[in-house]
């Protein structure tokens, strides 16, 4: 008896070691640089980012948990990307949402789905800007409205680094996404991009 006794928490203690063997690597941050975006050369002295989005602490927004906070690497996108070339004028970039959420799914009900790995929160990532132009030499401006998103659903058995592999797609997605819009309609505006 005192030998099953034994055996039984040294199998839990196994069982448990063995799952945590098998945990996968954290992630890599989301990071400009790799993501390969052209700059665009633009008829301007100089470029302001302005962040006007505060962000909530609060469930089910996670974007201050992070890194780099949101906003923050929508503010490294430009100054990559929007690159001052003019000999006058300034390019403005308002920040108005840089938001990353987790929401917990209702769970569907039945026997089949009792049995599966059913998809247990969706994350999402919007980006919501202003691009603005002035160019006082030949009074010329110009105000862009940029918005962008990206979201994804993951299934119960995720990981902590399942989950942050999920929000870094997602921010990586939506931030191709800014860049996209933002060089189409740029290319939209009248001397603004220069050669």
């Amino acid at each position: 008896m005192s030998k099953r006794v034994f055996t039984i928490p040294m199998l839990m203690v196994s069982l448990v070691l063995a799952a945590c063997a098998t945990t996968t690597s954290p992630p890599s941050p989301v990071s400009v640089q790799s993501a390969g975006f052209g700059a665009i050369a633009l008829n301007a002295r100089q470029l302001e980012i302005i962040e006007n989005w505060e962000m909530p602490i609060k469930p089910p927004y996670i974007g201050h948990l992070q890194q780099p906070y949101p906003g923050n690497l929508v503010s490294q996108w430009a100054t990559q990307v929007l690159m001052p070339a003019g000999g006058s004028g300034e390019m403005i970039l308002d920040i108005t949402r840089a938001a990353v959420t987790k929401v917990k799914l209702p769970p569907q009900t039945g026997l089949v789905n009792a049995l599966s790995d059913q998809q247990d929160s969706e994350i999402r990532v919007e980006f919501e800007a202003k691009l603005m132009w002035l160019q006082p030499v030949g009074g010329s401006q110009a105000m862009i409205k940029l918005a962008s998103s990206h979201a994804v659903t993951i299934p119960e058995s995720s990981s902590a680094n399942d989950v942050q592999r999920a929000v870094n797609d997602c921010l990586n997605r939506a931030l191709a996404g800014l860049d996209k819009q933002a060089r189409i309609e740029l290319a939209k505006i009248d001397n603004v991009i220069l050669p």
